[in-house]
């Protein structure tokens, strides 16, 4: 599943440049989730050491440290949701839950010795490629006050589900309980018999809910529409079951292996009006009718009226149960507004609340959103992504240098791990990476770092490409989902097979993605906006990453 190329490729050039006495890539890591570490880790394995990794938490970990709420958990199994060049085979459970995933990313701190790059409590401000040096200059916010960074490479990895979206409800400050979002849990609050209002019915939804119902006096789900949930097959592994993976790499390579084929045989259901889809989804409408739908439960709250794959599949044992518990009330009317103490819905309908919990998901598809990146010419990625995010095989943009992102537009995967493709956009970035470390100058020199960056016709094509594949799939009908922005567009999810991704990001095509040498830019060709950005904040001394 590796082939390494990028890795080894940017090894080769690294030893070349000590050879030679010449520097190796300075690399800002923007992320201290799990795409940031893979980062660092691999660039550890190519011999780089010039890296930060620059995290606004006190911790690693990203979404697996937010996100503590009550049953928080993986819905990829255990032993496909590690690194390949760094698996865990020591899993105590086929779906690990919130506690033992971030163990492993504080794992992947301590075994690669990451500690000394961290910057843990710092929040990038703004990233601008300041042409007079050909560099990334970094805005931060740390804690001993305003900073700057300097890097010849930025990676942004900070995920698509960072962002808590909170909905604007009329009456939402004026509400007297306690409310938070699911990624945000407090849990000094005791649910023991109050009046709990969930709103959102997702992925982290399903997961808190049954937690949360057997210890409240009453539930009120308000969702907007319902979803497909499946049977979530997890169990706990047995000690010898455990012994066997730890001490077999084979049996643990061959397991892993069994399940990256069975879920991406999945993609079959997500194919715009597949055979396997639709089966799937009158299966599970038959089930429901016969097992959920009643008087308290009726048919429009379980069985969801758009095909499979439109939204995201959920798997859960208990989330019906939890349904069928008779302090549990599901509602499909929407909010009106709030009072101090109660939910009032569209009709007139008045929900007595003592806490309220959003379950209503992150803002996904306003891509760096909260981070000002500017690029050649003054441009910004917010304006270049005005109708949508999207990027060369999500990870490189024309006009931003030796800037890369990871799980960015159109890599979400409905069916897969995201760790395979994040391990595949590393390859790719690692191999362009490499063409940068082998004409890279001394910060003392008067020549620009070489530039890397995607052509702007293979960026169009590949989009092009992604949104004619992308018509076929399920995601394009007609339900509301967070892979689409108000237009339709879908501009989270890749759409087909991963195997096709692997294939795409195994080898750099020059073509697409090269080097050159400009000559020294004059700094009228930035904006006034980009020459402030350092100045602004205050820093008088740039910091090498």
């Amino acid at each position: 599943m590796a082939l390494d190329i990028g890795r080894r490729r940017l090894e080769r050039e690294v030893r070349s440049a000590r050879r030679q006495g010449r520097p190796t890539p300075v690399v800002a890591i923007v992320g201290g989730g799990l795409s940031g570490l893979a980062t660092a880790m691999q660039l550890v394995r190519s011999g780089v050491r010039s890296f930060t990794v620059i995290e606004q938490s006190e911790g690693v970990g990203g979404t697996w440290r937010d996100n503590t709420y009550p049953g928080s958990a993986c819905d990829v199994p255990s032993h496909l949701y590690s690194f390949s060049f760094f698996p865990k085979s020591d899993w105590t459970r086929r779906f690990a839950e919130q506690p033992e995933i971030l163990s492993y990313a504080e794992q992947c701190v301590e075994e690669f010795r990451l500690e000394p790059h961290l910057r843990l409590g710092t929040t990038v401000e703004g990233a601008t490629f300041d042409e007079d040096d050909g560099r990334w200059h970094l805005t931060l916010l740390a804690p001993e006050g305003p900073d700057e960074l300097v890097a010849d490479t930025v990676i942004f990895a900070c995920g698509q589900l960072n962002r808590p979206y909170v909905p604007s409800l009329d009456g939402l400050e004026g509400f007297a309980g306690p409310r938070w979002h699911s990624a945000q849990w407090d849990h000094s609050v005791d649910l023991a018999g109050t009046r709990v209002g969930v709103v959102g019915s997702g992925a982290s939804a399903i997961q808190f809910v049954p937690r949360v119902a057997a210890e409240a006096g009453e539930v009120t789900i308000y969702q907007r529409s319902p979803n497909y949930v499946g049977p979530k097959k997890d169990r706990a592994y047995r000690d010898r079951t455990r012994t066997l993976f730890e001490r077999s790499t084979v049996v643990a390579l061959a397991y892993r292996w069994w399940i990256y084929w069975t879920l991406e045989m999945r993609w079959l259901w997500f194919r715009k009006d597949s055979w396997a889809g639709r089966k799937l989804g009158e299966m599970f409408a038959k089930g429901i009718r016969a097992d959920v739908v009643s008087a308290r439960l009726p048919e429009a709250t379980v069985v969801p009226d758009y095909p499979v794959g439109c939204k995201r599949v959920l798997i859960s044992n208990d989330w019906y149960p939890a349904l069928m518990r008779p302090t549990v009330t599901v509602t499909d009317v929407p909010i009106d507004h709030l009072e101090p103490d109660a939910v009032i819905t569209a009709d007139g309908e008045r929900h007595p609340t003592d806490v309220l919990i959003f379950g209503t998901g992150f803002s996904t598809t306003d891509f760096l959103a909260h981070v000002p990146v500017t690029g050649e010419n003054g441009a910004t990625l917010a304006e270049a992504w005005k109708d949508g995010a999207r990027a060369y095989l999500g990870t490189a943009v024309p006009g931003f240098p030796n800037c890369y992102l990871l799980y960015g537009p159109n890599t979400n995967l409905g069916h897969n791990s995201i760790l395979f493709m994040v391990e595949r956009q590393l390859n790719l970035i690692l191999q362009a990476m490499a063409l940068q470390a082998r004409d890279l100058p001394a910060p003392a020199e008067e020549a620009h770092p070489p530039r890397v960056e995607v052509a702007e016709e293979a960026y169009r094509r590949e989009d092009e490409r992604t949104q004619r594949l992308m018509a076929g799939t399920a995601w394009v009908a007609s339900c509301h989902s967070w892979y689409k922005v108000a237009s339709g567009r879908v501009t989270n999810n890749w759409p087909t097979w991963t195997v096709r991704y692997w294939y795409d990001t195994l080898r750099l095509k020059p073509g697409d993605l090269g080097a050159s040498r400009p000559g020294q830019h004059s700094s009228a060709t930035r904006s006034p906006d980009a020459l402030a950005t350092v100045s602004d904040h205050g820093s008088s001394r740039p910091k090498r990453a």
